[in-house]
């Protein structure tokens, strides 16, 4: 196993290949090192896989920290970031910053920030410090619906504690911005008072002494969120236009109450006259491709250009956007598209582009094509099973799917398809949605495919349901507050989010922006778009 282990493990290099006594013999004394740990090691460094459940990878991170496997530390932590819940983010809390786990305990204390109601009812909740309660309560990055469920985080750990002294426990309620709460909350606060280790007079003197207003909470996200173009309406409001602005998050406030609003940055406009019903996507996090989609509302306006903003280019316009000249030319004109398409999902999958299906001339497309960008060039790829457009697409761990949408012949398809470029079949069925839909958002997040809203045989769709690659099953999940019929979608910071679109009922478009967490079950109104606008792509980008 020598070699093995000098190759898997820094320790054992050192140990064995630089001239030390050990490196002589044919034994190894490892007084320090347990059984297990030593048979994890030899067995990733053959393998390159660790088999293990939850607290087995939690083990053998520490046990590949401790003898310096950094390849086999990465594999853990990637796996132990992917796997996090309540009480799986407080154990790794608790473990503090250890060296060579930050990143890890960043993830952690993220998921504690953003699941707060849900984490506080953890049975480890109370052991948490005080101290580090008291910085998750004063962080400006907590995520809350409202700032009563952080009181009630701190009402129950002060309830669950009720040693503490006065004077931390004061501390610790001090950290809430009692100053942001609504009337009804501050109502809801005085009804649950504090736990009766307390003074009585305690809760209305923090009440009394709190800034108002209360300081914003806000977040600012470590990749960009960038949507692009759409349908919106003209500043006199009289028509309709095609938008060629782009707009990128800069950052999440919470107000007072429930009000929430986005900062939001410019960035070059897309080429004049602008469009709509396009695809975007970005290969390595830093460009950005735009192609195909309609500048105006026939059949005949369908596109086939591509443009792009390159990577060299983002960070610096992201850097200087307060001082962007509207005027400048910043968009690459690329090779097009070999067929005119809209109304299609474009996806980035193992460095190519792909364009899928969509509608040209009123007509559905099944052609899907791929984009080489070393190349610079489009050529045909495996078709779909079938004809459809207003249908979505998402990638997840490495594999594509495909869902809904209009059929050839205009119907609603609940279908499902996994969808792959390298082989010549037409793609593999899986288990249907439970309503069919078009024009609504789908995304993979935590091994789970989502989809939410659309248009359905009903009409505007507020249903939202998730799919599990592992048993090929749907399960219908909480609704959307509003209709999104054409909405931009995308993944940010662990949360679904669905921006814009239109309500078919009402035809008014929309600038709301509502966030799906998982592990919290709910829909939040994170705030609006710069305009209302509809049926145009999101995208995230990496941030310099």
């Amino acid at each position: 196993h020598r070699a093995a282990l000098a190759c898997g493990s820094e320790f054992f290099g050192a140990m064995l290949l630089s001239g030390m006594r050990e490196s002589q013999g044919t034994e190894v004394s490892l007084r320090t090192m347990s059984s297990q740990d030593l048979r994890l090691l030899v067995s990733f460094a053959y393998s390159g896989v660790v088999q293990a459940g939850w607290p087995g990878l939690l083990k053998a991170a520490q046990a590949a920290l401790q003898y310096q496997s950094s390849s086999c530390l990465d594999l853990c932590q990637k796996a132990l970031a992917q796997g996090l819940n309540p009480g799986r983010c407080l154990a790794l809390f608790l473990m503090g910053e250890a060296p060579g786990l930050e990143r890890l305990w960043n993830k952690a204390r993220h998921y504690i920030l953003t699941h707060l109601p849900a984490v506080a009812l953890c049975p480890a909740f109370p052991s948490l410090p005080a101290a580090c309660l008291a910085e998750l309560l004063d962080s400006d990055e907590l995520h809350v619906q409202e700032e009563f469920e952080a009181f009630v985080a701190a009402r129950y750990w002060l309830a669950a504690n009720p040693e503490t002294p006065e004077s931390e426990a004061k501390a610790l309620l001090q950290c809430i911005r009692f100053g942001r709460m609504s009337t009804r909350e501050l109502r809801k606060v005085r009804a649950a008072g504090l736990p009766p280790s307390l003074p009585s007079n305690l809760l209305y003197q923090l009440m009394v002494e709190a800034e108002i207003p209360g300081q914003e909470r806000w977040r600012k996200p470590d990749q960009a969120l960038v949507v692009i173009g759409g349908d919106e309406l003209r500043p006199d409001m009289a028509r309709r236009q095609p938008s060629q602005k782009v707009w990128w998050a800069r950052a999440f406030h919470c107000g007072t109450g429930l009000v929430r609003t986005v900062e939001w940055g410019q960035l070059p406009g897309l080429p004049t006259p602008g469009r709509f019903r396009h695809g975007a996507a970005s290969l390595t996090g830093s460009e950005l491709y735009v192609c195909g989609g309609q500048d105006f509302y026939s059949h005949s306006n369908t596109l086939a250009s591509t443009v792009r903003i390159p990577g060299s280019l983002f960070p610096f316009l992201v850097s200087l956007y307060s001082r962007w000249d509207p005027s400048q030319e910043d968009w690459e004109e690329m090779a097009p598209l070999c067929q005119a398409r809209s109304l299609f999902p474009l996806v980035a999958l193992d460095g190519l582009l792909y364009a899928l299906g969509g509608r040209y001339n009123g007509v559905a497309l099944s052609s899907v094509e791929t984009y080489n960008p070393e190349l610079n060039v489009w050529r045909p790829a495996p078709a779909l099973p079938a004809p459809c457009f207003a249908h979505a697409a998402a990638i997840l761990e490495g594999q594509l799917y495909l869902s809904g949408g209009y059929s050839g012949a205009g119907q609603y398809l609940a279908s499902l398809l996994h969808y792959d470029p390298k082989l010549e079949k037409k793609g593999t069925l899986l288990s249907p949605m439970g309503i069919p839909r078009a024009g609504h958002v789908m995304a993979a997040l935590g091994g789970r495919l989502y989809v939410a809203g659309g248009l359905g045989e009903t009409g505007d769709l507020l249903s939202f349901e998730s799919y599990e690659p592992r048993t090929d099953r749907w399960t219908h999940l909480a609704p959307l507050p509003s209709a999104h019929v054409g909405a931009a979608g995308a993944v940010l910071q662990g949360e679904l989010l669905v921006m814009g679109g239109y309500s078919h009922r009402t035809y008014a478009l929309s600038h709301l922006i509502h966030a799906y967490c998982p592990g919290l079950g709910r829909w939040l109104c994170l705030g609006t778009l710069p305009r209302p606008r509809a049926e145009m792509p999101a995208c995230i980008l990496t941030l310099p």
